[in-house]
């Protein structure tokens, strides 16, 4: 047991990420992050990805919040176009 002095700590639990699910349905990198355009998109239509499972230079909580943000916005637009609707 080790007692340290510090202004705060940060627990990093890894980043590899969890897309095995995804069986090749969507685009990956070699390492199995998820491939988006500036929108958010994945390779298939109207699917979203955003956070640590993207592919990204930062990992970081708040960019992944808004990618979070960008993603709702982009999938809002595109329900809108596809039924012709706004729900603003």
């Amino acid at each position: 047991e080790k007692e340290i002095s510090c202004q705060g700590v940060f627990v990093f639990v890894g980043n590899v990420p969890n897309s095995k699910f995804l069986n090749e349905s969507i685009k990956l990198d070699l390492k199995g992050y998820i491939l988006t355009d500036d929108n958010m998109m994945t390779s298939q239509e109207g699917i979203y990805a955003c956070g640590d499972v993207r592919k990204k230079i930062l990992r970081q909580v708040v960019t992944a919040c808004g990618e979070g943000a960008t993603a709702a916005f982009a999938a809002q637009k595109y329900i809108e176009e596809l039924k012709g609707v706004s729900y603003k």
